[in-house]
């Protein structure tokens, strides 16, 4: 436990707001800072390699979209999950702007309920406006991981 909690404060100081230029994005949904591997908190992105069923790119288009909302901007997040968990889970912001809710708002992210109902709102927008996966004939990022992990080989 002791390790753990040491670990967890050396994540909460790493969380301090740094130039996002110096991150990495690793997919629509989870960047690299500070060295920890963080998803974002309460929106689930199509996968890096999720593509709809009429052939639109959606992962490829919410990873690009993320690298977009964090260049040159300064990053931040503030951690949502507790120091017991693996996964790193925080809101991040670029400047100020709320990641999760860009991703949601613009159809390329959609709200995890089971984490929170923060992005509701901007996903549910997002699909009156028709659009990103909302244009497309899209499977939600969890169903189309569940599906992968069915298929034999």
């Amino acid at each position: 436990m002791r390790a753990q909690l040491g670990r967890w404060t050396a994540c909460a100081v790493l969380f301090a707001a740094l130039p996002a230029s110096a991150q990495t994005v690793l997919d629509g949904d989870t960047i690299r800072y500070n060295g920890l591997k963080v998803h974002l908190w309460g929106v689930d992105a199509p996968e890096k390699g999720q593509v709809c069923a009429d052939g639109w790119p959606a992962g490829r288009m919410a990873e690009v979209y993320l690298a977009e909302l964090v260049k040159g901007g300064r990053l931040s997040c503030d951690l949502k999950n507790t120091p017991t968990q693996e996964t790193v889970f925080a809101v991040c912001k670029v400047d100020g702007q709320d990641l999760g809710a860009a991703l949601a708002s613009q159809g390329l992210a959609w709200a995890y309920l089971a984490q929170s109902d923060a992005y509701a709102v901007p996903e549910s927008n997002a699909m009156i406006a028709v659009l990103g996966v909302h244009a497309h004939d899209c499977m939600k990022a969890w169903e189309w991981r569940a599906r992968q992990r069915r298929r034999p080989g």
